[in-house]
């Protein structure tokens, strides 16, 4: 399917599972525990972190009771969270933000989570210089589905309706659908950190689905 939208209207985009699979950030972030401990545990366990957090288990608590090293857990949480990611763009996300601007239309982001965390994924996939505006829930003080993140966008472009391109059912989408905004859903690859529930109410839908952001088409 092509969707294909207005480029009149002020695009807004999430961050995790939309322009980027979270996922990668997690093993990313295993990678770089693991290569820490490497000398202290005599091997490098970044796989068997990755597969024990597909099983569901508990990561540190499975490696701090297999494993003799010095490193305090508090520690390692921080690592995880703050670490420089070895991520990439999702298929079709740099072409699109491209796109936009060369047709020059105003684009934000708007992500939760911590801010050095989100700031250093941004780095990472080198797309924070496309933005005209970034909202980072620890930045501004409130988390998505808050109407006053979306607000802040509607303030910000002075414009009564824009477009939101995200993935979290649960979140993304019941307020910008309150605000008469345009909803665009991003549909599970099948490797989303929060799988996604269809049968939820009309209101935490989004009015389109896609598969990938290659099916957006700007006139």
């Amino acid at each position: 399917m092509i969707l294909e939208l207005n480029t009149q209207n002020f695009f807004v985009f999430d961050l995790d599972d939309t322009l980027y699979k979270e996922v990668d950030f997690l093993k990313s972030a295993y990678r770089h525990i693991a290569a820490k401990l490497e000398k202290q545990i005599g091997k490098n366990i970044s796989t068997e972190m990755i597969d024990l957090w597909y099983a569901g288990e508990s990561v540190f608590d499975v490696i701090k009771e297999k494993y003799t090293f010095e490193e305090d857990m508090s520690n390692l949480v921080s690592e995880y969270r703050f670490h420089k990611p070895d991520i990439s763009l999702s298929s079709g996300a740099l072409a699109l933000i491209k796109a936009l601007r060369e047709r020059k239309v105003s684009i934000g982001l708007m992500t939760d989570g911590r801010s050095k965390s989100q700031r250093n994924k941004l780095s990472a996939l080198g797309i924070e210089k496309y933005f005209h505006e970034i909202l980072i829930s620890e930045e501004f003080g409130s988390e998505k589905p808050n109407p006053q993140n979306f607000q802040h966008f509607m303030q910000f472009a002075e414009a009564d309706k824009c477009i939101y391109i995200g993935d979290n059912f649960k979140k993304d989408f019941i307020s910008p659908n309150k605000l008469g905004w345009q909803t665009i859903g991003l549909l599970d690859d099948g490797n989303n950190i929060h799988k996604q529930d269809l049968t939820l109410g009309k209101e935490y839908l989004p009015q389109h689905l896609i598969n990938s952001l290659q099916e957006i088409n700007l006139p």
